[in-house]
């Protein structure tokens, strides 16, 4: 392993911790700002390890979630964006594609472009356990140690954030 190689999957382990904070986030602004950063430290992990579809479609994530982030404004609000970033994920899919695992990046990304306009972080979390397993498997075929360790731990702390904040909860 190289040293870009190295600093990627150190990256990469930052990006993990960036992405437990994300999901104990109560509104859905908190949690789409959390996650831009996360989706930046990941920006920076896949270009260092070399995975172009990861990459690609990562930095479409952080224009998604700056316009999600501002959906009370006219321009971002209804149903037009979150079909507009789906489909812009399936054209930037297509065009970074690396090889056929890529089709799991590519679909869960998708889906959690729709997923992220969802107004409750409830919601959200829940998408997450559809979307995080298509990603892991990706993360295991271009190597991303971060990636494998950071979609596991979304699974996990969407559980735990599904659980902590669920309807009626005492801490809620």
């Amino acid at each position: 392993m190289n040293w870009m190689e190295l600093l990627g999957q150190l990256m990469g382990l930052i990006a993990v911790a960036l992405g437990f904070v994300s999901f104990q986030m109560r509104t859905q602004r908190q949690l789409l700002a959390v996650q831009t950063a996360t989706t930046i430290a990941f920006c920076i992990h896949y270009y260092l390890i070399g995975a172009t579809s990861g990459l690609m479609l990562n930095l479409l994530g952080i224009v998604r979630n700056l316009a999600y982030y501002h959906k009370d404004k006219p321009l971002f609000s209804g149903k037009k964006c979150p079909i507009f970033f789906s489909v812009l994920m399936g054209v930037v899919g297509l065009l970074s594609w690396q090889d056929w695992y890529s089709i799991f990046v590519v679909l869960g990304l998708i889906i959690n472009t729709y997923c992220l306009s969802f107004a409750k972080p409830q919601n959200i979390r829940k998408s997450i356990l559809i979307t995080s397993p298509m990603v892991l498997i990706y993360d295991v075929f271009v190597l991303s140690v971060g990636g494998i360790v950071y979609e596991s731990v979304a699974i996990l702390s969407a559980v735990i954030g599904i659980l902590r904040c669920r309807k009626g909860s005492l801490s809620a």
